[in-house]
């Protein structure tokens, strides 16, 4: 240890000699990090996408076709369990009138639903059906208003038994039933339901066009859109007299801000208790005060270089790396001040006793901060870049708190008390604490127990004496955890993210207890690429249909057909040749003419689809001059296809897509299933020359491919972070055993640390898996300062017993009063109402109460082994 004692005692010097210019310069680089963060802020969002396949053909998904509609769910519950009643019927009636009638009418979209072949008017249900019978009722024309519920269940009947009652009918909730009745000597079907759906058509072009988002955006067309679906909620909810509306994920984005704005005053409170405990820790409430401003200097070096080396926003930047910076800065400056303290209450005058106390302490805070650093830098081998933005802004945490709370607050208190120092002409002992009892002053070398601790140091050498055991049963412990850390599920849902009681996640679990499962499931895409006039594609789709209609996994309407979201390919098709007008106008504008000998719905050579696509893609399928079946966005919507100018080129490429429901995929099991299932129908298609590409992407898909890429990130960052801070570890302190048994305790505390995480109810997601990056750098970091004071120690202790009661006495409680603080704050933040905040919270307050274990209780057994000491009394 002689260069690093020789480096650390330099540095001790310099900092002292040179302390007003440190000062300067670290309150300069402080001030000019301040524009950044205004200046420089980030317009983006960081992307979550893991890269591969499933993304590569969302892109392409999202840039090749349009969406004509913007569509806005909501799920309508009776206060009284039946929603087919006058009271509720009429309520929602008026509310859509208003919705119709407001500034937000000019935005909902009306056209022609060739698929279900209904007129779409913006928000059409029960409620206007009902209405427009009643007013037909050859019993006396009436209306909803002054309807009894009589006349009400007999529209109802009339409606639904209509041909155009289907969609209606799949509207109402899982639990819909009826009862007959006979009403002038005819049966009449009552029916009831506990809850409806509700579906709001939007122009998206209006709304500023795009597709739909919903992960989290910065997006200003975006935030729009969710500003637009909470003006629609609020007008078709009222007074919710009668019914309780909820909007389905109509604004994840703005949830989101608001749940985090909740978290502020649980994260201020966690401040505020590290700081007292800080404050008890040191005896001071100078420094605690200090550690405020330590707090917020870090803060401003954290965000101003964020936003210099260009990290775009995202909700572990924004909001869990500022909360990590609490421990770490925390962690930094009350070893150097409990250091500082120590030589001060010795008697030594301040300047030598910052002096002194960094060159004991600055090896360790150094090799702290780098294997901090080292830690949280592994994650940019992650593939997302959420993730390598939590790295980035972390390892920039890591060096901020080292310099403020490591040095430049130790610095500045030494300054101040030099200061009283030399207005009193003798010697301070300490502002920030009286002298330790049973000290004797001027005794500046003196390595012996400090009185005063005695308990806390009996434990920690008590334990040693009997190292086998504490050995055995820590190895057994992580044996199990081990195993429990390998069944962690990763999981991606809502309620892990959102209050529970929030409009978000009730209306999702709404959703879920009341559609039936052919409404149910989350959309899904098969995106298919190739020649798409060739028989065999289209025959190949066909086949492709009929698989997904008897795949379990997927919504069906009961009756052997997956349900689907829009229109194929091939029903474009069909609809076209089945008009004699669209198919004299394909050949007046393209000049081949459409036939169907074989009566499938499809034109019979290449060469005529080929025509198909070149006219609908710019003219959509008309039924007549005045009247289209779908016009050209809609058309484009379902099939990508460029005509050029004269003849069309056969064998060009041409690309479309399956819209359709996978069941359960708020459980990853239920999804990987889904997902294995998809590939097994695709697989005879993908078999067909003339296909390209084919393959499954969707929101579905895309979080569990972000689950994969955050597991395999874990996975890849926690073996690198270990062998690299071992290696420094080694380097450093010129020892291999040393760097192994200071290392090991990081390996405890992640495996402990995601077995509570499984046994609790937590999951792996791209949030929680950043703790392990911090359990390594928090860790290590505590390990870190046990190890170094004890290699201190061992240099002037006459035995291994006096290095361990001066090492628990004095790194011991300084780590004890870190992990305290950290502990108690983030403990405040597990009541957070936002889940994640919550999550956080307590996970990390776990992680913390096993680092200072580890590091306390089986790193001292484990440095004995490494020093070859025998342990045999404790004083």
């Amino acid at each position: 240890m002689n260069w690093e004692f020789t480096l650390a005692a330099r540095a001790g010097e310099l900092l002292v000699k040179y302390s007003g210019w440190f000062i300067c310069a670290v309150l300069v680089i402080t001030l000019l990090l301040v524009p950044p963060i205004f200046l420089m802020a980030p317009t983006q969002q960081a992307s979550q996408d893991s890269g591969g396949p499933v993304f590569e053909l969302q892109e392409r998904v999202q840039e090749q076709f349009p969406l004509r509609i913007h569509g806005t769910g909501f799920i309508v519950e009776d206060r009284q369990g039946d929603i087919l009643r006058q009271q509720s019927l009429w309520e929602l009636y008026q509310n859509q009138e208003r919705l119709r009638a407001s500034g937000l009418g000019r935005f909902l979209y009306n056209g022609y639903d060739a698929d279900n072949q209904r007129q779409v008017f913006g928000v059409f249900t029960i409620a206007d059906g009902v209405n427009k019978l009643l007013a037909l009722d050859p019993e006396g024309p009436t209306t909803l208003e002054n309807a009894t519920d009589r006349q009400v269940k007999v529209a109802v009947h009339r409606l639904l038994a209509s041909p155009t009652g289907r969609l209606l009918r799949d509207s109402l909730s899982r639990d819909a039933s009826f009862e007959v009745k006979t009403i002038n000597g005819q049966p009449v079907e009552f029916w009831r339901a506990a809850a409806l759906f509700s579906f709001v058509a939007s122009d998206n072009a209006l709304l500023g066009g795009g597709p739909p988002i919903l992960s989290l955006s910065n997006n200003p067309v975006t935030l729009g859109k969710e500003r637009f679906n909470r003006r629609v909620q609020e007008i078709l909810r009222g007074s919710q007299t009668h019914y309780r509306l909820w909007g389905l994920a109509i604004d994840v984005n703005l949830e989101s801000r608001e749940q985090g704005r909740s978290a502020l005053p649980f994260i201020a409170a966690t401040v505020l208790l590290v700081l007292l405990v800080v404050g008890i820790t040191l005896k001071s409430a100078r420094a605690a005060g200090f550690t405020f401003l330590g707090l917020l200097m870090v803060l401003v070096w954290l965000k101003g270089g964020s936003n210099l080396v260009g990290l775009n926003s995202s909700l572990t930047l924004d909001l869990i790396v500022p909360i990590a910076v609490i421990s770490l800065g925390v962690d930094f400056f009350i070893h150097a001040a409990a250091r500082y303290q120590e030589e001060c209450s010795r008697g030594a005058e301040p300047s030598l006793a910052l002096g002194t106390g960094l060159t004991r302490v600055i090896g360790a805070l150094t090799l702290a901060m780098l294997s901090d650093g080292i830690a949280f830098l592994a994650n940019v081998t992650a593939g997302i870049e959420t993730v390598i933005g939590f790295g980035v802004a972390a390892g920039i945490a890591v060096a901020a708190a080292y310099l403020v709370m490591g040095l430049f607050l130790p610095v500045l208190m030494m300054r101040l008390d030099r200061r009283s120092y030399q207005r009193s002409l003798r010697p301070a002992l300490g502002t920030l604490s009286q002298p330790y009892p049973g000290t004797t002053p001027g005794n500046g070398s003196a390595r012996t127990h400090v009185p005063g601790q005695p308990g806390f140091a009996s434990l920690v050498v008590g334990l040693v004496r009997f190292r086998w055991i504490v050995l055995s049963t820590a190895a057994v412990v992580t044996v199990v955890s081990t195993y429990l850390a390998f069944q962690l599920e990763p999981r991606l849902d809502v309620k892990e993210f959102f209050d529970s009681k929030s409009d978000l996640v009730v209306g999702l679990d709404k959703l879920e207890q009341h559609v039936d499962q052919d409404l149910s499931g989350e959309p899904g895409i098969i995106y298919l690429e190739g020649d798409l006039t060739a028989p065999e594609s289209l025959a190949a789709i066909q086949d492709l249909l009929s698989a997904l209609g008897e795949n379990p996994h997927l919504g069906s309407n009961g009756q052997g057909e997956v349900t689907l979201y829009r229109r194929t390919v091939l029903t474009l098709l069909s609809r076209l040749t089945g008009s004699a007008y669209a198919r004299s106008q394909v050949e007046v504008q393209t000049g081949v003419a459409i036939s169907d000998d074989d009566d499938d719905g499809l034109p019979d050579k290449p060469e005529q689809i080929q025509a198909a696509y070149d006219y609908m893609t710019r003219f959509g399928v008309p039924s007549s001059p005045e009247n289209l079946i779908y016009d050209a966005i809609q058309v484009q919507e379902t099939i990508f296809h460029q005509p050029g100018p004269g003849q069309p080129d056969l064998g060009e490429l041409q690309a479309t897509i399956l819209i359709f429901g996978v069941l359960g995929t708020r459980q990853q099991a239920n999804l990987a299933l889904g997902r294995e299932a998809l590939e097994r129908d695709l697989k005879p298609l993908r078999e067909v020359s003339s296909i390209s590409i084919a393959g499954v992407t969707g929101s579905p898909f895309t979080r569990e491919s972000t689950l994969h890429a955050a597991t395999k990130a874990l996975n890849t960052s926690l073996p690198v972070a270990a062998a690299a801070c071992f290696l420094l570890l080694g380097f450093w302190m010129r020892s291999l055993r040393f760097a192994l048994v200071t290392i090991v305790p990081m390996g405890l505390v992640v495996s402990w640390l995601y077995a509570f995480m499984h046994l609790a109810g937590f999951h792996l997601n791209f949030v929680t898996a950043t703790i392990a990056a911090v359990s390594i750098g928090l860790g290590i970091d505590y390990s870190i300062h046990v190890t170094q004071r004890y290699r201190q120690e061992m240099r002037w202790a006459p035995d291994p017993v006096t290095a361990l009661v001066s090492t628990a006495s004095g790194t011991g409680v300084a780590l004890a009063g870190s992990a305290a603080s950290s502990i108690i704050g983030f403990g405040v933040l597990g009541f957070a109402p936002m889940p994640l905040f919550s999550a956080y919270g307590i996970i990390t307050a776990t992680m913390i109460a096993m680092a200072a274990a580890a590091a306390l209780l089986v790193l001292p057994s484990l440095l004995t082994m490494a020093s070859g000491s025998q342990v045999r009394s404790v004083g």
